[in-house]
């Protein structure tokens, strides 16, 4: 084991995240609203960012760059499930979740 390395994987980790840029959002875009508590959530990969989409494909908001990682693990067949947490339009349009690896 290379020193720092903690041995857990963090592909197979769940985690709980609040969205970037929901405001400008395919969703919010669209919808001019922001999912509801309880809709259900994967992860993809666009080749610049990591985003958070709905059901039926559409943006709902970008994971932070610390989230970056997911790329290889998505690279990797690991697919994410997610439910909206906690969600907001005012002041400003927010998205809570948490995902898990299937």
């Amino acid at each position: 084991m290379e020193g720092g390395a903690s041995g857990a994987d963090k592909c197979q980790q769940a985690f709980h995240v609040l969205l970037d840029d929901v405001g400008n959002s395919d969703f919010y875009s669209q919808f001019n609203a922001v999912p509801a508590v309880g809709g259900q959530l994967s992860i993809i990969f666009d080749k610049k960012r990591v985003f958070a989409v709905d059901v039926n494909g559409v943006k709902i908001g970008a994971l932070p760059t610390s989230y970056n990682y997911l790329v290889a693990c998505l690279e990797d067949g690991v697919t994410y499930v997610g439910v909206v947490t906690s969600s907001a339009v005012s002041p400003v349009p927010t998205v809570a979740a948490d995902f898990g690896p299937q």
